[in-house]
């Protein structure tokens, strides 16, 4: 028969070895991050299918106008997005569009010959506006050499039956036409997986849907492509507010 002491310690035990359990790093909840997003692009550039953006860290070498007999490098991209579901800390994103018009220059390391033209539909707010910037600035966290912000109403629409994606500024200054890749199989996209895209933690893969016309006007810039890259893509974004304070 054990003695009332021994009796006692053995409860005892048991206990300190639950709080230990309970009450260990591996057991404790993780804090849930500032924002959350998910988002579907219809994006397209001035390069060759597919993007050489993710395989280096320099743009394309493409010759320039005839008349200038020179080359130059760069990539200049509209990135189109409709946030599907989101939230940043209160705010809820469900819904919100972002036109993203921009040339990468030529090396996004340093930012050099780089600009941004971010676009918000009239129907973002300004709380979903001042959000966005924070989430988009770490999803893309290039060193712009110059930024701009802008408002102007674009459509936005995918028809998964035509094997079309069309998104198209109101006043004519933007546009995205991209025809879906047939490949092999008729039933199945051809569809890139594997690969990162930007500092989004997770994708639905890059659909291959080819340019067949992009184009961009605003704050200076101006370019027009035909026949150029184009791809669908559902991204899964993350993270932590960025503090006030930082640049």
């Amino acid at each position: 028969m054990l003695r009332p002491s021994r009796m006692l310690a053995v409860p005892l035990l048991a206990l300190a070895l639950g709080l230990v359990y309970f009450t260990s790093p591996a057991q404790e909840k993780t804090s849930k991050p500032d924002f959350d997003m998910t988002a579907s692009y219809i994006e397209a550039c001035s390069c060759d299918m597919f993007c050489p953006c993710y395989f280096n860290d320099h743009s394309t070498n493409h010759m320039a106008m005839a008349e200038h007999h020179a080359e130059e490098h760069f990539c200049r991209a509209n990135l189109v997005l409709k946030v599907d579901k989101g939230s940043y800390k209160e705010v809820k994103l469900d819904g919100a569009k972002v036109w993203i018009a921009t040339d990468l220059g030529s090396d996004w390391s340093t930012g050099k010959d780089s600009w941004l033209v971010v676009n918000f539909d009239p129907s973002v707010t300004k709380e979903q506006q001042a959000a966005l910037a924070d989430v988009l600035g770490q999803l893309y966290p290039i060193p712009w050499q110059k930024k701009a912000v802008q408002t102007a109403a674009f459509s936005w629409n995918v028809d998964a039956k035509t094997g079309v994606a069309h998104a198209k500024m109101n006043d004519g200054k933007g546009e995205v036409i991209l025809e879906k890749v047939k490949g092999d199989n008729s039933s199945h996209e051809v569809v890139m997986r594997n690969l990162k895209y930007w500092g989004a933690q997770s994708n639905d893969g890059f659909r291959m849907w080819k340019s067949k016309h992009e184009a961009f006007e605003g704050d200076g810039h101006k370019f027009s492509y035909d026949g150029t890259n184009g791809f669908l893509i559902t991204i899964h974004f993350s993270g932590n507010a960025k503090p006030a304070s930082a640049d």
